[in-house]
């Protein structure tokens, strides 16, 4: 109970004074680390245990809605569907023109998605880099990403927490754009990984319009306020729906109106013999929902009333039968509410004989170390 109120007192004056900061940062990752317990210096340091960094290495917005948009950091990218060669291209996303998306080749007939990554997330690989790819192989929506990288990089996770709401405005700003140019918030949804589903989340506070769905993927947990103005929760768009495969990189608590725990939210049985465990699965978390634009192999959730530690590889018939099951992502109807467990084994979204559309990267390799960029 101590090392919790602890906990409680100090990381909110870390996280929202860091720009202010003078003395050694390295001290008070370590520090946390031990308040905390388990996980919070892997998530700072991306599961190398370093803490050789200096506040001078990071950037820090200002804050306090204080800092202006468009943010020179902050971009925003729009994919335009693949040429003969399969091969993807993206235009930079004009805020200042009026004409940019009747001009582009962002189609009205499709849903879009805005893709918002985490903690050094960013680039071609795990993991925005296999969602974005994932949507852009089924062709069924127009596809923007929000690239904040310079204000998420490793080793500045505390810095890349103080910077989601400055983000966060910024991305509003951009969603406001997109709505005054002609695109359909009723149609809109924006996915985030880790920090990304906050940022998706707190953008709302910035707009005089709802988006219609928010899909957040495994939302980031360590140094996360419990105010619901500084996170992802339910209010924060028509639908939000939450996947949560971790709890130690993840939050597992309830933070949508439709909720799926898979495998227990702790970690995944697939990561079990990757290099980092809750890594792994907090990485590969967007496989599941890539491998969902697939419907036919959207993975089904059944009811579970008592949350996502309520079982681990629990067997699909033993959770409550009182309510339908549902798949997630978006075949999840929008009506759906409450929490859904989900129980498999397999690597979601690896190729295979079976199901050759894929990605290799969501396929977890042998014990070797994880990238600098994949949380």
């Amino acid at each position: 109970m101590r090392q919790n109120y602890a906990l409680v007192k100090f990381l909110p004056w870390l996280v929202y004074n860091a720009a202010n900061l003078t003395y050694d940062v390295a001290s008070h990752i370590q520090l946390l680390a031990e308040i905390s317990g388990d996980g919070l210096l892997d998530a700072l340091t991306l599961g190398n245990g370093s803490t050789n960094l200096s506040r001078e290495e990071c950037i820090w917005r200002r804050g306090s809605d204080k800092d202006p948009c468009p943010d020179p950091d902050v971009h925003y990218y729009f994919y335009p569907p693949r040429d003969q060669r399969g091969k993807n291209n993206r235009e930079s996303v004009k805020l200042e023109s009026v004409s940019w998306v009747r001009e582009s080749q962002h189609d009205p007939n499709k849903d879009t998605v805005v893709l918002v990554h985490g903690y050094a997330g960013t680039g071609d690989v795990l993991p925005m880099g296999v969602l974005r790819d994932a949507y852009l192989t089924n062709g069924s929506y127009n596809v923007y990403e929000v690239d904040w990288s310079p204000l998420s990089k490793v080793p500045c996770y505390a810095a890349a927490v103080h910077n989601m709401r400055p983000v966060a405005r910024c991305v509003g700003t951009f969603l406001t754009h997109l709505r005054n140019t002609g695109v359909d918030m009723r149609r809109t949804t924006c996915v985030g990984h880790s920090l990304g589903a906050h940022v998706c989340g707190i953008a709302s506070n910035y707009l005089l319009f709802r988006v219609h769905k928010i899909i957040g993927i495994d939302p980031a947990r360590p140094l996360i306020r419990s105010q619901l103005k500084g996170r992802l929760d339910p209010g924060d768009a028509d639908v939000v729906q939450v996947i949560h495969t971790t709890s130690t990189f993840g939050d597992p608590r309830r933070s949508g109106h439709v909720d799926f725990c898979m495998n227990g939210a702790r970690s995944q049985p697939f990561c079990s013999n990757a290099s980092h465990e809750t890594l792994c699965s907090h990485i590969r978390s967007v496989c599941y929902l890539a491998e969902s634009l697939d419907g036919s192999r959207a993975k089904v959730g059944q009811p579970c009333m008592r949350g996502c530690h309520s079982g681990s590889l629990r067997p699909a018939y033993s959770w409550d039968r009182r309510g339908l099951p549902m798949p997630l992502g978006h075949s999840t109807p929008d009506w759906v509410d409450g929490m859904y467990c989900v129980s498999n084994t397999d690597n979601p979204y690896c190729p295979s004989e079976e199901f050759p559309i894929g990605n290799p990267l969501c396929c977890v390799p042998a014990k070797n170390s994880i990238a600098s960029n994949l949380v």
